[in-house]
């Protein structure tokens, strides 16, 4: 009997060790959980710092703009009120980040700084009191500063949605500064009833990470749309194409186009008061070749901006001569065109066709760089090399009495333009938490006239709060570790993504996923 009592107290006390074994452990993870969300309230803190010095960027090009052009000065009116507004909830924000921790006794941790979990206090973090005393009366009865902060948010998103013009954006600012119901609790009460502390400093710098995100995306785009008011506006110019010479009484072709043209765009071109229809944004028409001598081709030209109204026609002219079928003096110059651009792009085949007025025989072409090589009758290729900026081409012929005539005329060399990445042909994207591995990062070149393709040799991959991880290939799989530590509401960069192409290698543009 007293060996069966010993084994019973014996057993006693292995439980009992048991239960306190488990309890630890239990503490070890809340305190992993409590720092976890402390080190994602510092990176998303210290993003908005980083967002804030690149929104300061966009505002000083707009300002500097704004000093030597008056168009500008609009634009920097909306500005600074996107400044204001989003100055004005980020602040409101901070002062309640900032009370809380007054009364907690609490510093947020410097991002990158070493932290000594002995100095963690965790008694702050876990606090759920905190905030629920200073937003809430009752349960489902915010105090005045509760009201505020809903107010805030709601202030601001009903701005953004205004100052935005394309319904993509609008739909994204409700979504992001979105205050319904979560369920059957209200926003505020989702986000801030009896939670800890660290979890509602996380909510609110979340908050104010979206905010100076929303704002550089603004800003950026009321910039860009202004560069791209005045190319629309100010990049077109009438290119004449008549032939100086044409035989009397033989039907001669005639264009006129709109230079560095768009052969999309709404124009209207008239010569001698008829109005000539655009087809592929070119106006074809046939020459008056009646008769002997020298005549004109004049007329006005316009084409449709960007608010819908037509531009104050341009006019143009340009004369041509009618000669007899021998012609009786020498013809001087040639015509050289780029088939694609008023370009040529390094390490790409770029199609060159060259005539010469007023001669029988074939037409020779040479560059001034090397890459030209013939591709037909009056037809060649160049792919320029590393090097020269610019090339110059002298094509010439033979006239019907044996007498040599040439031209020349300049071009630009420049790169191939960077390859966008895409996920799903996608730059900003959403997708849930378990499907971040399954993407592969894919390369185009849009709006880029000749075919390229290329394939993504390697990237690298932020999730907040992990290391960056670096990928070979194009796979997201290669970074499945750091991505499955990824939860709704994180914001994963794809970016340094490096790639060979058929116009050589190259980084192309980085890829933002919100994770969902």
């Amino acid at each position: 009997m007293a060996q069966g009592g010993g084994k019973a107290a014996r057993q006693k006390m292995i439980n009992l060790m048991y239960i306190v074994f488990i309890a630890m452990m239990a503490m070890n993870v809340d305190r992993q959980v409590l720092r976890s969300f402390e080190d994602i309230t510092v990176t998303l803190d210290d993003s908005s710092r980083l967002t804030n010095e690149n929104n300061s960027t966009f505002y000083d090009n707009i300002t500097t703009k704004a000093e030597t052009d008056s168009a500008y000065a609009v634009i920097l009116g909306k500005a600074n009120q996107v400044k204001s507004e989003s100055d004005k909830a980020y602040n409101f924000l901070e002062g309640i980040k900032q009370e809380i921790m007054k009364i907690q006794e609490y510093t947020l941790p410097v991002y990158g700084a070493n932290t000594d979990e002995a100095e963690t206090n965790y008694s702050s973090l876990s606090n759920v009191e905190v905030f629920t005393k200073l937003l809430f009366k009752e349960q489902d009865k915010p105090t005045d500063k509760g009201n505020q902060l809903i107010q805030a948010v709601e202030d601001y998103r009903g701005f953004m949605t205004g100052v935005y013009t394309t319904e993509a954006d609008k739909k994204r600012i409700e979504h992001v500064f979105n205050t319904d119901n979560r369920g059957k609790k209200s926003w505020l009460n989702y986000n801030f009833y009896e939670q800890p502390m660290v979890a509602g400093l996380a909510n609110l710098t979340k908050l104010q990470s979206d905010i100076r995100t929303e704002e550089g995306n603004l800003v950026r785009a009321l910039l860009s749309n202004k560069l791209q008011e005045e190319i629309e506006l100010k990049a077109f110019e009438p290119i004449v194409m008549v032939p100086p010479f044409v035989r009397s009484d033989k039907p001669a072709d005639a264009s006129i186009a709109f230079g560095a043209f768009d052969n999309t765009l709404q124009g209207k071109v008239t010569v001698g008061g008829q109005e000539i229809p655009l087809v592929n944004g070119k106006a074809n028409f046939k020459l008056n070749t009646a008769g002997s001598g020298i005549k004109t081709v004049s007329g006005t030209m316009t084409w449709m901006g960007a608010d819908g109204k037509y531009v104050e026609p341009i006019p143009f002219s340009q004369e041509y001569e009618v000669v007899a079928e021998t012609l009786s003096e020498l013809p001087s110059g040639a015509v050289i065109t780029a088939d694609k651009m008023n370009v040529v792009y390094r390490n790409l085949d770029n199609p060159i066709t060259a005539t010469v007025n007023g001669a029988d025989g074939p037409v020779s072409l040479t560059a001034s760089v090397g890459g030209l090589r013939p591709n037909g009758a009056g037809k060649w290729m160049f792919k320029p090399a590393a090097g020269s900026g610019t090339v110059k081409f002298t094509a010439s012929a033979k006239t019907s009495t044996g007498k040599v005539v040439s031209g020349s005329m300049d071009f630009r060399i420049k790169p191939v333009p960077p390859a966008r990445a895409h996920i799903a042909n996608k730059t900003n994207l959403q997708i849930p938490a378990n499907g971040l591995a399954g993407q592969t990062v894919r390369l185009d070149w849009p709006d880029f006239l000749f075919d390229v393709t290329g394939e993504v040799t390697s990237f690298k991959v932020k999730v907040p709060g992990q290391p960056t991880a670096l990928v070979t290939g194009n796979k997201m799989g290669g970074a499945a570790g750091p991505l499955s530590k990824a939860k709704p509401g994180d914001i994963v960069g794809v970016f340094d993504i490096k790639y060979n192409s058929t116009a050589g290698p190259g980084e192309a543009s980085p890829v933002t996923i919100e994770v969902r």
